[in-house]
């Protein structure tokens, strides 16, 4: 098992910390042990230095010329010139690796599925389902709240609306994937939040010496694109043929 050492490490460690009630500690052990899977399945790009411009500012462009049947990526950076000339596996790249785990997640996932029982599970994500009263008891073999790999009961709810993938709220949470937890609700479907710079985005900004943090108003669609709803909110997934 290629990640034992590592996952016992962290998790024995994020249970420290969780005890000690350091929430930050606690949640930066949850991302390292849920993130390291997918850097084996990364992708890179590689930048060919092509030139010194010791007066130009930070920036990236995309050039467009008649000669050369592509599109070029520049990038400015500290003095040099830079051409993103392919993108390739990264270094420690292993994608057999990240595919194997999620393809493993998902098999495991229908599987709690299966045992929940037809009618009984209402969603489910990457980890988790929301099951109702009879999903929960022909699951609780496989409950435990501390041992790793186990299911835990995180909460219950009265309300459950569903809008679509990673978009839901119960009694107590609202999730939507995209929108930030102090986004303001301006009203359904429509929220405002602030939107903070990455790295890249100031470099195409032409101006990476200011760091602008923009207020952005975001429109849900909430059309569902995976499967065709009935009326009574079951989803028949797409048939290939």
């Amino acid at each position: 098992n290629i990640f034992s050492s590592y996952v016992k490490t962290l998790y024995t460690l994020r249970q420290e910390f969780k005890s000690a009630g350091v929430k930050q500690y606690d949640t930066l052990c949850k991302y390292l042990l849920n993130s390291l899977y997918g850097k084996f399945g990364q992708k890179a790009e590689e930048w060919t230095k092509i030139g010194d411009v010791p007066d130009e500012p930070d920036r990236e462009e995309i050039l467009f010329t008649d000669t050369i049947p592509r599109v070029r990526r520049l990038r400015y950076l500290l003095g040099e010139l830079f051409e993103l000339t392919k993108h390739s596996e990264a270094y420690n790249s292993f994608p057999a690796i990240s595919s194997h785990v999620t393809a493993y997640g998902r098999l495991y996932l229908g599987h709690l599925m299966n045992v929940c029982g037809y009618g009984n599970y209402l969603y489910c994500d990457t980890d988790s389902l929301i099951v109702n009263e009879q999903g929960y008891i022909n699951l609780l073999p496989y409950c435990n709240d501390t041992e790793l790999g186990k299911l835990k009961l995180e909460y219950t709810t009265e309300k459950l609306i569903i809008y679509g993938l990673k978009d839901y709220v119960t009694d107590t949470k609202t999730c939507i994937k995209g929108i930030k937890k102090n986004a303001i609700k301006i009203k359904d479907g429509v929220y405002q939040q602030e939107q903070w710079p990455t790295f890249k985005s100031l470099l195409k900004s032409n101006d990476a010496n200011t760091y602008v943090v923009n207020k952005m108003v975001k429109h849900l669609s909430r059309e569902y694109t995976k499967g065709t709803v009935k009326d009574n909110g079951q989803v028949n997934p797409f048939v290939l043929e």
